[in-house]
């Protein structure tokens, strides 16, 4: 292969990589972050995002978070209401689901998720009311 074709495969397969909402917008309701640590999903009016690794611990379990499942892997917001930590015994992390590239954002139904390199942003267009989570910490708004 030569140096041209290279760099066109390389090119072709970073297209195939980060992909672009448009594309996203069509399929799974799950994407994730470039670097897979951070898994969303986008269905029934609600933004959530699960994350494998991080150097944050989440607040204590609520008493309404029943022990049975987890609490505090990730973050949550609906298109109506506050931004809150996940209580559920699934995860939004999917191996299968599509990258969303740094510097694009997925819009559905009054939410939308934003990636960056620092992490992801999910919120309410609605509202306001959303969240921001990384390997390094989170902030909920």
């Amino acid at each position: 292969m030569t140096g041209r074709a290279r760099i066109a495969a390389a090119v072709a397969a970073l297209g195939a990589v980060t992909g672009t909402a448009q594309a996203l917008a069509s399929s799974s309701p799950f994407f994730e972050s470039p670097s897979r640590n951070i898994g969303c999903v986008i269905l029934d009016g609600t933004a959530r995002c699960d994350i494998l690794t991080r150097s944050w611990k989440p607040p204590a379990r609520p008493s309404k978070c029943p022990h049975i499942v987890d609490f505090g892997q990730g973050l949550m917001v609906s298109v109506t209401g506050p931004a809150r930590f996940v209580c559920a015994g699934d995860t939004s992390m999917d191996p299968q689901a599509p990258i969303l590239g740094y510097g694009h954002t997925l819009s559905r139904g009054g939410l939308s998720c934003s990636s960056a390199t620092t992490g992801m942003t999910c919120r309410s267009t609605r509202t306001g009311h959303g969240f921001f989570i990384s390997r390094q910490g989170y902030r909920l708004f």
